[in-house]
């Protein structure tokens, strides 16, 4: 059987992903086939850039803060309440790809989604969210 590209860097060190507040290992971040996003396209997402640099062995993010803060107003719009400032989730990023040691270019998932498990309550304001991240290489 193949190696999952979305669950390791090189075949052998295994991926993680910020999910329900912490760092836990990728394969172990799931929701429920209840989760009302999956239901109702509940959900905000961005699509971030990180570009690997050999020479100076350091990786780049693309605008990063401008993804984050853009990310935010559509939470507002759609009543995601999470917890974090942009820095905040710039942090998480930072730590995330740091953790995951990527030496290629990456891109990264920020996902804010209504996290209830409840079918037929469009009532948003009444309902949980939550926020995940993952970085995966890219190419």
């Amino acid at each position: 059987m193949g190696t999952n590209k979305a669950t390791s860097v090189d075949g052998n060190q295994k991926l993680h992903a910020f999910f329900k507040g912490a760092v836990v290992p990728m394969d172990e971040a799931k929701v429920s086939v209840a989760t009302h996003a999956l239901h109702y396209g509940t959900a905000v997402f961005e699509g971030i850039r990180g570009n690997w640099n050999e020479e100076q062995g350091k990786m780049f993010i693309f605008r990063m803060r401008e993804h984050y803060e853009r990310l935010l107003r559509g939470c507002k719009i759609l009543l995601l309440d999470i917890p974090y400032t942009a820095d905040q989730l710039c942090d998480i990023t930072v730590d995330l790809v740091k953790r995951n040691g990527h030496q290629s270019d990456i891109y990264i998932r920020p996902l804010a989604y209504k996290s209830a498990e409840v079918v037929a309550n469009l009532k948003l304001q009444e309902l949980a969210s939550d926020f995940t991240l993952i970085t995966v290489p890219f190419g």
